[in-house]
């Protein structure tokens, strides 16, 4: 099964590193994943125009849709027409500032509209986070929609769950809301990123600080090379 490591730079990078990632990341031996890099919304254009080898995401994106007088707003239209095909939504970091229930179902409902294909980020509280309206919409583009699981306690900290801790949330996730993609999300490195990939039923990891590190990253993508 192929699956998908989505690289979360977060307020990260430089054109330097950019070109470094374009220019050295590894090609898989046996296409056993997808690569995603989420990166400041300022690269994305300039990396579209690279041809790079892996897809685009945005880290967040407007509650509003269309185009329109809303200065410092992009909206997931925006995106879509330079070539992202996903956008993290609901980070932990992220609600932790201000955005509510409504305002991530918004970005969610723009990025589907758009054809873009929403991360949406739930912690362990992920009853509170995920309304009626917002459960409704993963039942009905279950295809559309990846659920990253991110337990608030394991971002950053370099301390995740046991792996029969994170197979039985990501378990009880599947049952409760029907999706049929969803990734694990929290203090991934190349250490553990293999037993969490390796969970039956997982689609791919979220990675966060390890994503910025070309070697780790390749760690992670092509871990027999680095034995």
């Amino acid at each position: 099964m192929t699956k998908l490591v989505i690289c979360n730079w977060k307020m990260n990078g430089s054109v330097q590193l950019v070109d470094s990632f374009i220019s050295s990341l590894p090609q898989s031996n046996d296409s056993c994943w997808n690569l995603v890099i989420a990166m400041p919304h300022v690269f994305l254009s300039y990396v579209n125009s690279k041809s790079p080898r892996f897809k685009l995401a945005a880290q967040d994106c407007s509650i509003y849709g269309g185009f329109g007088a809303r200065t410092g707003e992009i909206s997931a239209d925006i995106l879509a027409s330079i070539g992202v095909e996903y956008i993290i939504v609901g980070h932990s970091e992220r609600r932790a500032h201000g955005d509510d229930v409504e305002s991530v179902y918004a970005k969610m409902e723009n990025a589907v509209r758009c054809n873009i294909t929403p991360i949406l980020c739930v912690s362990d509280d992920y009853e509170s986070q995920i309304t009626n309206r917002t459960e409704e919409l993963l039942r009905r583009r279950r295809d559309a929609v990846i659920l990253a699981y991110e337990p608030v306690s394991a971002i950053g900290t370099g301390v995740t769950p046991s792996i029969d801790d994170i197979r039985e949330t990501i378990t009880r996730l599947r049952s409760r809301y029907g999706v049929n993609s969803i990734a694990y999300g929290g203090s991934v490195t190349s250490d553990n990123a293999q037993d969490v990939m390796g969970i039956n039923g997982i689609s791919g990891a979220l990675v966060g600080g390890a994503s910025l590190k070309l070697r780790e990253l390749s760690a992670i993508l092509n871990p027999r090379e680095f034995i």
